[in-house]
């Protein structure tokens, strides 16, 4: 087999159809069949078996995947290290949520394109669930994600995490001491949306004390949480720098918990392993930004001053980053 032969593999692999395959590497499907075809004359064996329209690997094409994932990646890091800067070239697909993308991304994609002009970058924001479905599927390359990955496929670089309290309006006059997950359930709840890894944490919360939120809103932007809370709609869990400047201005009252809220982790995700050296480039640019401020908390504290009309941040990207 020779590099062509493993990259048609991979990507088939990866993506799940020739079509798809054929797309990524720029060439016809009928090229796609042939390469394939050699690799498995080469080998005597199937590497793939036919499903619907699509295709999924055979148990020694299960085993070969990850070599060929080495050799791809390889091969892109010898040819692109030989020569300038410049020379890194390709196209990487970058996923972020909100909250990064209101503070960091923007400054992301300038250094790129200012650095490595030759690296076409391509940002998806999303919700943290979306963007790890889309790099299992193939659909992304690099993305910054929630949540613990451990028993995942996707390689993972740990960049910190947010530490979260419950917030409610003063006139709701919750009880002024500690308060069990039990009893705390008694009040409206505003949390993120079923389906996500934060809400999915605060269900956990409560369970463990044996206990259900009676009523729960849900909401996807941080800032709107905070809008609710600051109405007196509920109690809501949220980034503890986000709610400062609410509760030094007495907007807000922080409601101690027996146990502490559940913190969110987050990590900086690909598909490959080893990543591609594009992929390098710019998972060592995000994480350099990243590292510009003490720990995650410093962005959702940025992001929790957004206008909750118009999801634009009122503190600029470049008064949060120094470049």
């Amino acid at each position: 087999m020779n590099l062509k032969h493993y990259e048609a593999f991979y990507w088939i692999g990866r993506l799940g159809s020739f079509h798809a395959a054929a797309r990524q590497l720029g060439v016809s499907q009928a090229a796609i069949s042939a390469r394939v075809r050699e690799a498995e004359e080469g080998l005597g064996l199937p590497l793939f078996e036919r499903v619907g329209r699509g295709v999924v690997l055979t148990p020694k094409g299960q085993e070969l995947l990850p070599y060929a994932a080495q050799f791809v990646a390889l091969a892109s890091e010898v040819q692109q290290r030989i020569g300038t800067r410049d020379a890194i070239s390709g196209r990487v697909r970058f996923g972020a949520t909100s909250i990064h993308a209101m503070t960091w991304l923007p400054s992301l994609v300038d250094r790129i394109a200012r650095s490595h002009p030759g690296l076409v970058l391509e940002v998806a924001v999303d919700s943290s669930e979306t963007l790890r479905a889309g790099l299992e599927r193939g659909q992304l390359d690099v993305a910054v994600v929630a949540g613990p990955l451990d028993g995942s496929r996707l390689f993972s670089v740990s960049v910190g995490a947010v530490s979260n309290i419950w917030v409610a309006h003063p006139r709701l006059n919750l009880p002024m001491r500690s308060l069990t997950a039990r009893e705390l359930a008694a009040w409206p709840i505003i949390s993120d949306r079923p389906g996500t890894l934060l809400h999915t944490l605060m269900l956990d919360w409560f369970r463990q004390d044996g206990a259900e939120p009676h009523r729960n809103h849900s909401a996807s932007h941080l800032p709107v949480r905070l809008h609710l809370a600051r109405a007196g709609i509920g109690v809501a869990l949220v980034s503890q720098s986000a709610a400062e400047q609410d509760l030094a201005a007495g907007h807000l009252v922080r409601i101690e918990t027996a146990q502490p809220a559940p913190n969110l982790s987050y990590s900086l995700a690909c598909a490959i392993a080893p990543p591609s050296l594009p992929m390098r480039v710019v998972i060592d640019a995000a994480a350099s930004f990243i590292a510009q401020k003490s720990d995650l908390n410093m962005y959702y504290a940025a992001a929790g001053q957004a206008e909750t009309e118009t999801g634009e941040p009122l503190i600029a990207p470049e008064k949060l980053i120094d470049d």
